[in-house]
């Protein structure tokens, strides 16, 4: 009887598997669950191209903040071309929206900018702002799809995982490369790759160095670094500058400002020392440099690279269509 009475007790009292790993009522593994998601094809096409549903279907307990085939559409990946990627890459891909526990959306940090590690080993980011939550800039629309071994959210967004450093990644876009030179010549290309410090960069497209005077890439070559040095510098927001006047939100505790991350903001400084103007409205976010007539556009957000050798900890890229001029 006291044997029993012990069974008894360590079963009632051993809830693992009735209310964390197991949700009651739930049957289904996440890849049957994503499976059953009308706008969520492409994702799980990816995780069976890649196997992944084999390692996420039984064992552990994952919160998956799966990309709708819009997200991916919107990066350039369909149904088809998945069949076409390389296995490594894509598995990568599918790995940095995976997070090991279940995490309601209830129970998600509200941020700004709260650290999550992701089986990648790299840092996601989530945010809560004006009723909804992001993750890396990118709106969760959907969330709590409940499974066996985990939640499936889904998001608005492709969360990539840094490729590169600041040049690498600069170089390996066709519309960044009169940056890359501008960076080159004014000699800054090592403090940039180098830098573990968290930056926020406004990286203008050739077209926008066109416009500001520079024909090709030769004209930057000729031009006086010391002058491409300020410029460039004019473009890098430094973690420092982050603080309550530039964001949503009272302090950014990554370091860098996703594009849902500003507010309009005045007086935001740079690493150059003077300051930028910023404003979101209807248009999206625009930014004016003290001898710019008028503002600039963002026209590309929240590209990450990696900072220094912090693989884990990257900075972020936006895509601007105007030469900031201090």
């Amino acid at each position: 009887m006291l044997v029993l009475i012990v069974v008894i007790t360590f079963v009632s009292c051993d809830k693992r598997e009735q209310n964390i790993a197991f949700a009651p009522g739930i049957s289904d593994n996440l890849v049957a669950v994503a499976s059953k998601e009308s706008n969520l094809t492409v994702f799980v096409a990816a995780v069976k191209r890649t196997e992944l549903d084999a390692d996420i279907a039984l064992l552990g307990n994952y919160t998956i903040f799966a990309p709708t085939d819009a997200a991916f559409a919107s990066a350039g990946i369909t149904v088809a071309t998945v069949a076409t990627l390389p296995v490594n890459l894509l598995r990568s891909v599918l790995r940095n929206h995976i997070i090991s526990g279940r995490i309601l959306s209830t129970d998600l940090l509200p941020g700004p900018n709260a650290a999550y590690n992701n089986i990648n080993r790299q840092i996601l980011n989530s945010s809560f702002y004006a009723g909804s939550s992001f993750l890396n800039g990118k709106k969760i629309s959907k969330v709590n799809s409940l499974a066996i071994n985990g939640v499936i959210h889904q998001i608005d967004g492709v969360l990539m995982p840094p490729a590169n450093n600041l040049m690498g990644t600069l170089g390996a876009n066709p519309n960044l490369t009169f940056l890359a030179a501008a960076i080159t010549r004014a000699g800054l290309a090592a403090t940039v790759n180098t830098s573990t410090t968290l930056l926020t960069v406004l990286a203008p497209t050739n077209a926008a160095f066109q416009t500001a005077g520079f024909a090709d890439i030769a004209s930057i070559e000729a031009a006086d670094p010391v002058v491409l040095s300020n410029i460039i510098r004019y473009h890098v927001i430094p973690a420092a500058s982050l603080t309550s006047v530039v964001l949503s939100s009272p302090l950014n505790r990554a370091g860098r400002a996703f594009s849902v991350d500003f507010t309009n903001a005045t007086a935001l400084t740079t690493a150059q020392g003077t300051t930028l103007d910023i404003t979101v409205n209807s248009t999206g976010i625009n930014v004016k440099g003290i001898s710019n007539a008028a503002a600039v556009k963002v026209t590309g957000a929240d590209f990450l690279y990696f900072a220094g050798t912090a693989t884990a900890r990257p900075g972020v890229l936006h895509i601007i269509d105007g030469v900031l001029l201090p």
